[in-house]
């Protein structure tokens, strides 16, 4: 039974070293989250092209 805490003490400590890197990197550069949720701007195929052209 003391393995099994003390499993669950090195796993929260592991989250909680974790989560306390990325709050201290959002605070700093604010850059690791919007690399992953950013979703670049698809050019639509259908999008009318440069009005002097026609």
């Amino acid at each position: 039974m003391q393995w099994v805490i003390t499993f669950v003490a090195v796993v929260a400590g592991l989250i909680l070293s974790l989560a306390v890197a990325v709050i201290t990197e959002e605070l700093i550069f604010g850059r690791l989250m919007a690399m992953f949720f950013y979703r670049p701007a698809v050019r639509s195929a259908m999008a009318p092209k440069n009005e002097s052209q026609r």
